[in-house]
């Protein structure tokens, strides 16, 4: 048996991976999911609480070989996301922010407008469009607000996928369950509301291989409209790429005490202005921590490096955010990166020294610990209070300006009381030559 689209579908197929016949795991319980993210396939089941996980090493790049199984909330029919958590309707007015790395919610957003059921994830607007099985599609944002409404009399929607390419119309693609012989797939134009195309496909059998998920993906390099034929097949259908501004050939991270050096490298680059480079610690959010200016365009490989400097220790994730001289922009892949607390307390020398007019101070701990570190003259009197704070483990770096004070020998003194009760002083000496 097949999923073959039927005659006048614009999309070749791009793999057709029929997992009817797999038992372990089970992947014939209800199994809607449609996701690619971070290198893997998602299969989700609506009527239990697992996700299975597949490589993407099967042929035309779709699913091949099993990789690990997580357990999540279940009851979600349809998965999307910001290309970093997967979001799922929970059949009620809410939607779950799933960690895509352990099926964990991390967030519930409350929504209006029928039971969700069905979900894409806007980057432009900066929302979901969401549908119960029947009624309209509505967009709304991440507080709830709703932003527009795309009238549909569709009664079985169990996808959606949202699809876009810089300076292009945007649209909405429904897979719709029409029968128990037939599914279908809708677009409708977002910027009109209007319904541009219907595609019918004819089932393999009665309820067999009947709508599931939809998502728009980027497979190696390639546009994929995902549909999953519920319990029976997940289908990947060639979409027109945009043009790609950057090629990414590497990426990847390291410790250096508290400091993180990320390195990675373009094969191509097209309008390329720069790139941001995102930071998230735990289960925290995504945050800029710092910019990269690219190189426009180019064929040639090209190699960056950034250093983020005075990390907290834990584990952290990050990524890169490619933005184009009109404002459209791409993710990178992410890295992980473990940043280890110093087993012992120390104050370093300040470097440059001597120095005029500035330099900096580095001290660690060992434990989160109330600091201070002061600056004296030779007579003892104090000159200025660097810190008087709590700071969390790890290494840390100040800067002193001396610029108001006159060339000669000055001493820095640091003491510090740590949360496990461990106590810690040490003095130095630096030299100011103007």
């Amino acid at each position: 048996m097949d999923t073959i689209p039927p005659v006048g579908f614009p999309l070749p197929t791009q793999f057709n991976f029929n997992y009817a016949g797999v038992t372990s795991p089970n992947m014939v319980g209800g199994t809607v999911g449609a996701m690619y993210l971070n290198g893997k396939y998602y299969f989700n089941r609506w009527n239990g609480t697992y996700i299975y996980r597949y490589n993407a090493d099967g042929p035309g790049n779709g699913p091949g070989t099993f990789f690990d199984s997580l357990t999540y909330a279940g009851a979600i029919r349809d998965l999307a996301t910001d290309g970093t958590r997967l979001f799922g309707g929970n059949a009620a007015t809410g939607i779950l922010e799933i960690d895509p790395n352990t099926g964990a919610t991390v967030k519930t957003f409350t929504l209006t407008g029928g039971a969700t059921r069905a979900i894409a994830w806007d980057a432009t607007r900066k929302g979901f469009w969401n549908t119960a099985f029947g009624g309209n599609i509505f967009l709304h944002d991440t507080n709830g607000v709703l932003k527009q409404t795309i009238t549909s009399t569709l009664t079985g929607k169990y996808g959606l996928a949202f699809d876009t390419i810089p300076g292009q119309p945007a649209y909405i693609w429904v897979w719709n369950q029409t029968s128990t012989t037939a599914a279908s797939f809708h677009k409708y134009s977002i910027a009109t509301g209007l319904e541009e195309a219907v595609y019918q496909f004819t089932l393999t059998g009665t309820s067999i291989g009947s709508a599931g998920g939809a998502e728009i993906c980027v497979v190696n390099g390639q546009r994929l409209l995902l549909a999953n034929y519920q319990n029976f097949a997940l289908a990947g259908y060639q979409l027109p790429n945009g043009v790609v501004p950057v090629e990414f050939s590497s990426f990847s991270a390291s410790a250096n005490g508290n400091d993180v050096l990320l390195n990675w490298s373009t094969a191509t680059e097209k309008n390329n202005q720069g790139f941001e480079v995102l930071r998230k610690t735990a289960n925290g959010e995504f945050t800029a921590v710092g910019y990269i200016g690219g190189n426009g365009t180019t064929l040639s490989p090209r190699n960056y490096s950034f250093v983020d400097k005075n990390v907290p220790s834990g584990q952290h994730t990050y990524r890169l955010r490619q933005i184009d001289f009109d404002g459209s922009y791409a993710f990178s892949s992410v890295v992980e990166v473990d940043v280890t607390a110093p087993s012992q307390f120390g104050l370093a020398q300040n470097y440059p020294n001597p120095f005029n007019p500035a330099t900096t101070i580095s001290f660690n701990l060992a434990v989160d610990s109330k600091v201070t570190l002061k600056v004296y003259n030779t007579l003892g009197q104090e000159i200025n209070v660097l810190a008087n704070a709590t700071y969390a483990a790890g290494t840390h770096n100040l800067s002193f300006d001396a610029s108001s004070l006159t060339s000669g020998l000055y001493i820095y003194s640091i003491e510090a009381s740590g949360v496990d009760g461990s106590n810690f002083k040490s003095t130095k000496k630096m030299i100011l030559n103007k």
